[in-house]
């Protein structure tokens, strides 16, 4: 005759079963959740380090049209610059700087008209172009003065924003800064809209 457990036996093993029915539960829970929690960890780490780089490239922007505008050479405000990129040592990759100076035009041709006056650049060309949309050849000779600006007609610049120079013959000081954005983490394989590269730009 085979003899029957005991209750104290049975419930015992009865509340072993459930103990472990729910760590089971648990760690089922857990792996499902993990690549959620992973996705927002990476997420934020990446998402502060691409805010603090264009902080950074916004900052340049500002201080390069704040050194041109008070008669800084271009080339001297461009390695200015350089110093306060991210990463100087890769600034030529990894960087554009495009300085422009826009004249109210007072006469000739351009007269009314918003032209480049000045236009220097430094960097990786290939990060992009500027946005202002007037073009024209340049003297390095002289500070990158353009040729002719009051009759030059590719000159004008037409998508400056409104009234941005309000006196005939005025000045305003440009900078555009785009900075190639590297990823730390795979977050941009996963869907995560992080911006390959950074653009910001600054009117004094």
């Amino acid at each position: 005759m085979i003899a029957q457990p005991s209750a104290p036996t049975t419930l015992r093993t009865s509340g072993l079963a459930r103990v472990g029915s729910q760590r089971g539960q648990s760690i089922v829970e857990f792996a499902m959740t993990l690549p959620f929690i992973l996705f927002v960890a990476l997420g934020v780490v990446e998402t502060s380090q691409a805010l603090m780089q264009q902080h950074i490239t916004t900052k340049m922007a500002r201080e390069g049209s704040n050194m041109i505008s008070r008669e800084t050479r271009m080339v001297d405000a461009g390695n200015v610059l350089r110093n306060m990129s991210a990463n100087p040592g890769t600034f030529n990759s990894d960087t554009l700087v495009i300085f422009s100076v826009l004249l109210l035009s007072n006469s000739g041709s351009n007269n009314g008209q918003i032209v480049l006056y000045q236009r220097y650049s430094l960097g990786n060309s290939s990060l992009g172009s500027s946005r202002l949309n007037g073009s024209g050849t340049f003297n390095s000779a002289n500070d990158y003065t353009a040729a002719n600006p009051n009759n030059t007609t590719s000159l004008r610049v037409t998508n400056a924003p409104a009234n941005v120079i309000g006196v005939p013959g005025g000045l305003i000081y440009v900078t555009e800064v785009f900075t190639r954005y590297s990823t730390l983490t795979p977050v941009r394989n996963i869907g995560l809209p992080i911006p390959q590269t950074l653009y910001s730009v600054a009117y004094f």
